[in-house]
């Protein structure tokens, strides 16, 4: 009995030992990321949408278009994709949204693309990639795409872009201006990181 109990407290220290060592390397890849990388000069950048309250964008929705605008700013040949449709809690796309903040911070309509139909990460790239292709007339992979997001999402969707899309897509960091809620989101990702891997891809 007591070597059974022996072998089982084993197995249980070896089981928490490789799940601390997995979420731990997750968690450096996440941190890694999020600095954003290869983001000069794109054709196109696909802006992730998040949460719309009823008073407007919220907060982390707001910082992903704050750099997004930021980035439209610093490269005027660049063309925005912003995506993400309508949750039974929001009063609008927030595809929609996003244009509409856009559009009224300054930035020529004719830059702005709304996808309104995607309901997670992978729907988002891979429909934006869609309008991408149709607005320019040619394969979408001709562009050169940047994905903006939280800070803490990059690391996420990229991986699942290059995956699914066979596409090496730039990032662009959108800093997450509650102190509060960074740390939570980057624990979360890299627990996401950890079931995209094993389940999705």
């Amino acid at each position: 009995m007591r070597k059974a109990l022996k072998i089982v407290l084993g197995i249980l220290l070896a089981v928490i030992a490789i799940g601390a060592i997995t979420f731990c390397v997750s968690e450096s890849l996440v941190i890694r990321a999020s600095k954003g990388q290869n983001y000069e000069d794109a054709d196109y950048i696909i802006v992730l949408g998040a949460k719309v309250d009823p008073w407007g964008p919220s907060r982390a929705l707001d910082d992903r278009l704050r750099a997004a605008l930021a980035y439209l700013e610093d490269y005027p040949d660049a063309k925005a994709v912003v995506t993400g449709g309508q949750g039974p809690d929001e009063p609008e796309s927030e595809g929609q949204c996003m244009r509409d903040w856009l559009i009224e911070k300054g930035v020529d309509p004719e830059r702005v693309i709304a996808e309104e139909a995607a309901s997670d990460t992978r729907e988002n790239l891979r429909f934006s990639c869609d309008l991408i292709a149709q607005d320019c007339g040619e394969d979408w992979q001709t562009q050169r795409i940047v994905i903006v997001s939280s800070e803490y999402h990059l690391c996420r969707a990229r991986y699942l872009g290059c995956h699914l899309l066979d596409y090496d897509f730039g990032t662009y960091p959108a800093p997450t201006s509650l102190a509060a809620y960074k740390v939570r989101y980057f624990i979360r990702e890299a627990l996401g990181m950890v079931y995209t891997r094993l389940f999705y891809i």
